[in-house]
């Protein structure tokens, strides 16, 4: 019961956070981070992509343009669902993406193999146990060859900096928004025990309202 109330306190607020950034996030709609454009590098042509944390779709569009497949976007906040629908019909592009209101730890999704690549940025803020059930079930979607792509918080974050971590690389800040924290040590760990291909791991830097952020990320490939 403790751990419901805890995930419907984190949806609570990710849906004020999204309504109060619904101008911020209109201003950038179609403007993919460097991220997604590294990824979109190696993802094939007519690809099915799935995507954890789309917010308004700004990386889930792209992808969906770049490279003429279709990209189902999940997103557990109705705020930024609506933002990604209204985002598409400007841009041309609901035909190709199809958002779902939905928590990576149960994907509406059981189609084995039907997935080519799997993308989230800043938004698989799960324990260390929820992440590995979170896996196998990925696994379980991509086909074989399939891509993993992922970029979070480091260490040298200031939001990671700044806040306290509350069991084993989650870390909660001062207005109660938990995140995870990614590592190099941590990345190699999680390729390791569930039999991946690393491709690489980088280090990205943004600034988002006047304050620097830091990004690890990492692709892997299912073998």
């Amino acid at each position: 019961m403790h751990k419901m109330n805890k995930e419907i306190s984190q949806k609570e607020l990710w849906e004020k956070q999204h309504e109060k950034r619904a101008e911020e996030s209109r201003e950038i709609e179609n403007k993919p981070n460097a991220f997604a454009m590294r990824c979109a590098q190696l993802i094939p042509e007519n690809s099915k992509v799935l995507e954890i944390g789309s917010a308004n779709g700004r990386d889930a569009r792209y992808f969906a343009k770049e490279k003429g497949g279709t990209v189902i976007a999940i997103d557990f906040s109705f705020n930024a669902v609506d933002q990604l629908r209204k985002a598409s019909s400007r841009d041309h592009a609901k035909n190709m993406v199809f958002p779902l209101v939905a928590e990576a730890q149960n994907l509406p999704l059981n189609h084995p193999e039907s997935i080519d690549a799997f993308y989230a940025r800043s938004a698989l803020h799960l324990s260390d146990n929820d992440l590995d059930r979170f896996f196998k079930h990925l696994l379980l979607l991509l086909k074989s060859g399939g891509f993993i792509m992922i970029e979070g918080k480091t260490e040298s974050d200031p939001k990671i900096a700044r806040s306290e971590e509350i069991t084993p690389n989650l870390f909660r800040n001062g207005d109660a928004h938990i995140r995870r924290l990614w590592t190099k040590q941590l990345i190699e760990k999680i390729v390791e025990k569930h039999g991946l291909k690393l491709i690489e791991i980088g280090v990205n830097t943004e600034i988002w309202n006047d304050q620097e952020t830091k990004f690890i990320n990492f692709i892997a490939q299912k073998k």
